[in-house]
């Protein structure tokens, strides 16, 4: 008489009865996926995924979603975001000292538009950098990234345990 035993579903960790009478190799289904898995008894009940090219295949694209979400958090973290606005800002300055107060457009009003636009930029770069959009998006991409990482470690672990043999 076969006793019937239980093994975890490599794909959901499901518990899925496996009845005694299959033998080495046999597929059965999970119940919850219906993902088709192949039984091990070697060193105990084991079930792997029987058809692995589904999984390499999403191994594939979360590697490319990987790649991406990097591109995108070099970019992000690159840009200058509102920082710019401190140029903005210097050209208003000199606008303002020139036409109101009618100061004569020369170097000392250059350089003090320029060091007032680096200032300001700079300033507006460390908020955006700090407290608005440009954090918002590093901390956005960095989980993204965080959670493929570890989406492509488990596809590698199932991977490896269906090609063992």
């Amino acid at each position: 008489m076969d006793v019937d035993l239980t093994a975890r579903c490599a794909s959901c960790r499901f518990d899925v009865s496996v009845p005694g009478s299959y033998a080495e190799g046999a597929q059965i289904s999970c119940p919850r996926r219906s993902v088709q898995l192949r039984i091990l008894r070697k060193g105990g009940l084991r079930l792997v995924i029987a058809d692995p090219l589904a999984l390499r295949e999403t191994l594939r694209q979360v590697k490319l979603d990987i790649a991406q979400a990097n591109r995108e958090l070099q970019t992000a973290r690159a840009s200058w975001g509102i920082g710019v606005n401190g140029l903005g800002i210097g050209v208003l300055y000199v606008i303002d000292k020139v036409a109101l107060e009618e100061r004569h457009l020369n170097q000392g009003l250059i350089v003090e538009a320029v060091v007032l636009s680096a200032i300001v930029g700079g300033l507006l770069e460390v908020a955006n950098t700090l407290f608005l959009a440009k954090r918002q998006t590093v901390a956005r991409l960095t989980e993204q990234l965080r959670v493929a990482t570890v989406d492509q470690k488990e596809l590698e672990r199932k991977i490896r345990e269906s090609s063992r043999r």
